[in-house]
């Protein structure tokens, strides 16, 4: 698996396009395992062989969705970055929210490239396009904006630490909701999106750290 080539012929370019956009629309009803690339090619509308002339197999097409979901990501954080939050609380209760939103919304994609990424390490490096590092970066800036109500001695440490908390419960309610360790709480997303900020407010406040 390597990163996105972009074909230089346009024909090639719209191919690909078609075989994403096929992806896309089959996730929705299936999961990537169970996808053929049979019903890739048909709701594209090429044939299999023209499919095996510029992929491998299936998983050829991982680096492109990784790369997709990359503009999709940079796009939910500029529309983060253009709320208004009116204290570290009303941040974390916002941001919350809206991460809970965005992974139901991509819930089938987060799901693909969560688990392809630990069979296919090579994916998380695939993307030359988006910077998830920079990603992480203006999400923690969001909280440090109200660094004067952080009290934690390292504010840049305590919100990566909360961005990563904040991500991964939440990610783990959705995709996963009844297996370990979502089970050990018996909120479903929804509330534990309500109940979550309190905790995550709490740890930035304290100054015992």
């Amino acid at each position: 698996m390597s990163s996105v080539i972009q074909p230089k012929q346009q024909r090639s370019q719209d191919t690909q396009r078609k075989l994403l956009s096929s992806l896309h629309f089959c996730l929705q009803n299936k999961f990537f395992e169970h996808i053929s690339i049979k019903e890739l090619a048909d709701y594209a509308g090429v044939s299999v062989g023209t499919f095996y002339r510029r992929f491998k197999n299936k998983e050829s097409l991982l680096p492109m969705l990784y790369q997709d979901f990359g503009r999709e990501l940079e796009l939910w954080v500029n529309s983060l970055e253009q709320r208004r939050f009116d204290s570290l609380s009303d941040t974390m209760e916002q941001m919350c929210r809206e991460t809970l939103d965005f992974l139901i919304q991509h819930k089938s994609t987060f799901r693909t490239l969560h688990l392809n990424s630990r069979l296919h390490s090579e994916l998380l490096t695939s993307d030359e396009v988006v910077d998830r590092n920079v990603v992480y970066r203006r999400l923690m800036n969001l909280i440090l904006l109200f660094d004067h109500e952080i009290g934690c001695k390292n504010k840049n440490e305590a919100a990566g630490v909360v961005i990563y908390t904040m991500i991964n419960t939440l990610l783990d309610k959705v995709l996963y909701a009844d297996l370990t360790p979502a089970i050990a709480c018996g909120f479903n997303a929804s509330d534990f999106a309500d109940e979550l900020p309190k905790m995550l407010f709490a740890y930035l406040s304290s100054s015992s750290r």
